[in-house]
């Protein structure tokens, strides 16, 4: 398994080794990872082994900056192959990142089955660039496969969600954070980190919502929480600040309306919730592919897009206009839940024992 810098490459991993795990429970699985990201402690986390290769992303501004990109991609094609040559693997997975790169790319040279899960709407280059070259690419939206030059080996199946999440009632999890039940429950969050912009706006527009009765949860992440928890906590007790939430299926479960990025783990976990979502895509995510995942829920009405630009003026608006009308939240849900299939897992499962075949 390869796949990392971000949760939205990292998880559909991880859900895909566990569906082989109890599929096959004396698979041996290995994941190879980029050095110093985000995989070397999620993957040790949920007990797979993992391998670290010194890997950089390209510099699409600049060319010239380009040295360090170039040498480490040599040098980790290298330690691919020897990775490769001591596990003896039957396949080969990858799920996006720029570490999946050299690691698909030695095993389509040894002539290994590949298989290559492209969770955003947009492609990334490592899988425009490998896609002619795997034994199968699984996209999870149709829209996908325009991008790609060849189709014969393109099936489209969801994007496989961790199975760790859990639903709960309303009820029981407003009691989780202390709230009350019967009020409408707005979830803000700009992922692990938080997002700035975001938080700059909910800041201004807090004690309005709160003074309309509509219950706050907010995820600030790191950078902000110090400020917004002396500036807010204890104003009103509809408002729940935290710099980082672990038990998410219960601030998703609490929710009648999201507010969040468009990376697509963040998209599919409200698709498993039937959570209705306005998302503020990151502006300089690579290739814009937050904003493409955006317009990709928009045209299926499964969502709702605020542009950064237009934060400050649309928020409070959107929001209020939302979250107080049950007729566009029940179509929001509605539609949002049609993207998600619990049997997602067991699918990539079958095509990489397709492959292997």
């Amino acid at each position: 398994m390869t796949g990392g810098g971000t949760g939205g490459h990292i998880f559909p991993a991880i859900a895909i080794a566990d569906e082989i795990m109890k599929r096959e429970s004396t698979s041996d699985i290995l994941f190879v990872g980029a050095k110093g990201r985000m995989e070397e402690k999620v993957v040790p986390e949920n007990n797979y082994e993992i391998k670290l290769i010194e890997v950089s992303g390209f510099n699409r501004k600049n060319i010239f900056k380009n040295i360090t990109f170039v040498k480490n991609y040599l040098t980790s094609l290298r330690k691919c192959k020897k990775i490769i040559n001591e596990f003896k693997p039957d396949v080969v997975v990858g799920t996006g990142g720029y570490v999946s790169g050299p690691v698909v790319s030695s095993a389509v040279k040894k002539g290994i089955p590949t298989l290559i899960q492209e969770g955003n709407s947009f492609p990334g280059k490592v899988t425009k660039y490998l896609s002619g070259k795997v034994s199968r690419v699984v996209v999870n939206f149709r829209e996908t496969e325009k991008f790609l030059k060849r189709k014969d080996n393109v099936v489209e199946i969801s994007y496989p969600v961790r199975n760790k999440l859990k639903a709960y009632s309303k009820e029981e999890a407003c009691r989780f954070f202390g709230l009350d039940h019967n009020l409408k429950t707005l979830f803000v969050f700009g992922g692990s980190q938080g997002a700035k912009a975001i938080n700059e706006c909910l800041k201004e527009s807090i004690n309005q919502l709160a003074n309309n009765n509509i219950n706050i949860i907010w995820q600030t992440g790191k950078s902000g929480y110090n400020e917004y928890s002396d500036m807010f906590s204890g104003l009103h007790k509809n408002i729940k600040i935290l710099e980082f939430i672990k038990e998410m299926d219960y601030a998703y479960s609490a929710s009648d309306l999201v507010v969040c990025r468009a990376g697509i783990s963040s998209i599919m976990e409200l698709s498993m919730f039937s959570k209705p979502v306005i998302l503020v895509p990151l502006p300089t995510a690579a290739e814009n592919h937050q904003e493409k995942n955006a317009i990709s829920l928009l045209k299926r009405d499964a969502a709702r897009i605020i542009n950064q630009d237009n934060l400050t003026n649309s928020f409070i608006n959107n929001v209020n206009e939302t979250i107080q009308s049950d007729s566009i939240l029940n179509k929001l849900s509605e539609n949002i839940s049609k993207i998600y299939d619990k049997d997602a897992p067991l699918k990539i499962y079958n095509e990489i024992k397709n492959i292997i075949n």
